[in-house]
């Protein structure tokens, strides 16, 4: 990607959060990008793709907070949850026009569940091998596990928005619950996250 590609993704994304997508114009996202509209046409054939793009973007963004790594599979979660619930909370206005777009577009829909299924598989993966290593002993499965940490994270970056102090709060509270839910022996506790996996 482009320097410039990057830019417009991210005036458009701002622009999304703030307009919507029905009001959005390209002269508009062009105007956040300090860019003419023939510019931004030149990356992209229509609104539709542009928002397409910045979806793409988020999805690989959330994707690659998974290669984040603590020395032990407690903090790995812990610093994993902690930027997930960040993104959650910097994204959190196009993920709603992602939603409301995937209401009636098969192609929005498919995008966001790539964001959110792609992003618990790997999730649910790594607390199963935690559990095969007998490291874990989860209350529930950890399929479901994931799904309640993306559902608990969207809702918590509703509630605490732009507000540090809130985001840490319901930043402890999601690195504790699922913490709880997985049930991390203490041998978890002593060993690296390279020999856990």
């Amino acid at each position: 990607m482009t320097p410039r590609h990057e830019q417009l993704l991210q005036a458009a994304e701002a622009v999304f959060a703030r307009k919507g997508y029905a009001d959005t114009t390209m002269a508009d996202i062009a105007e956040a990008a300090g860019v003419t509209r023939p510019t931004v046409y030149a990356y992209f054939s229509s609104k539709d793709d542009v928002l397409a793009g910045v979806a793409g973007a988020v999805r690989d963004h959330f994707l690659s907070l998974q290669e984040l790594a603590g020395d032990t599979p407690a903090e790995t979660f812990e610093l994993t949850l902690r930027q997930y619930l960040r993104e959650f909370v910097r994204h959190y206005g196009v993920l709603v026009v992602i939603e409301h777009q995937a209401l009636g577009d098969p192609a929005y829909e498919r995008l966001l569940d790539q964001i959110h299924r792609r992003t618990n598989r790997r999730h649910e993966k790594f607390m199963v091998s935690l559990v095969e290593a007998g490291l874990a002993m989860p209350h529930l499965p950890p399929r479901m596990i994931a799904e309640l940490v993306t559902g608990a994270s969207m809702r918590f970056a509703q509630l605490s928005g732009a507000d540090e102090q809130s985001e840490q709060q319901y930043g402890d509270a999601l690195v504790h619950a699922h913490l709880s839910m997985l049930n991390l022996t203490a041998e978890a506790g002593r060993c690296s996250v390279e020999a856990s996996v």
